[in-house]
């Protein structure tokens, strides 16, 4: 389910890129790019687990 919500975003992103584009409208583009940072705010990233584990 994380990674649905994290692959939405980044549709949802793509989304609103291609109609501030296509419109000229700067808050669709906006709304594009903190789409965009919250998708990579979600990204998970390598090696995170590994620090949480004790014993190492």
């Amino acid at each position: 389910m994380r990674h649905l919500v994290t692959l939405a975003f980044l549709l949802v992103a793509a989304g609103f890129y291609v109609v501030g584009v296509s419109t000229g409208a700067a808050i669709f583009a906006g709304a594009g790019v903190l789409a965009e940072g919250a998708f990579w705010f979600r990204v998970p990233r390598r090696g995170s687990r590994s620090a949480s584990v004790p014993g190492r």
